[in-house]
């Protein structure tokens, strides 16, 4: 009798997981939304979270800070924002962002979920810039480099 509980090649079980940080995957599930009502004000829709951030980063950065909530969380909220975020107009929020939670969460797991996101747009392109990579190995500053390239 064969062993059946081991997948076998070319099966559903060898496809890899959905990502969860594809703009798909950001607007099916809002999960990653701020807790509005444990500060007191009524809930958002991404949207209008978007907006706000994007509208006064310096009074909803707490919602993209790693010490309140998991990295997954940070990082779809950060993705969610930069996606509505145009330029000219909200180089603040995304240097912000750039500088704070995509500096923070820099690594080859970031890159492998922002994949999902070339070509990046110019807002995606304007946070990335302002991570600090001097600090980074050498492999992650060029394949970070290579994927700005495209």
């Amino acid at each position: 009798m064969k062993n059946r509980s081991k997948p076998r090649p070319g099966h559903a079980a060898d496809t890899p997981a959905v990502d969860t940080f594809t703009r798909t995957a950001l607007s099916s599930d809002l999960t990653w939304l701020p807790d509005m009502m444990a500060v007191g004000r009524p809930p958002l829709t991404a949207e209008a979270y978007a907006e706000a951030y994007l509208a006064d980063p310096g009074e909803w950065y707490w919602t993209t800070l790693l010490l309140h909530d998991p990295s997954e969380i940070v990082l779809k909220r950060v993705l969610a924002i930069i996606d509505q975020a145009r330029l000219p107009g909200h180089e603040k929020a995304l240097g912000q962002l750039g500088a704070g939670p995509l500096e923070d969460m820099m690594s080859e797991e970031l890159l492998d979920h922002l994949q999902h996101w070339l070509p990046f747009t110019p807002a995606m392109r304007h946070a990335l810039s302002q991570v600090r990579m001097d600090v980074e190995p050498p492999v992650l500053q060029q394949r970070l480099k290579a994927m700005l390239s495209r």
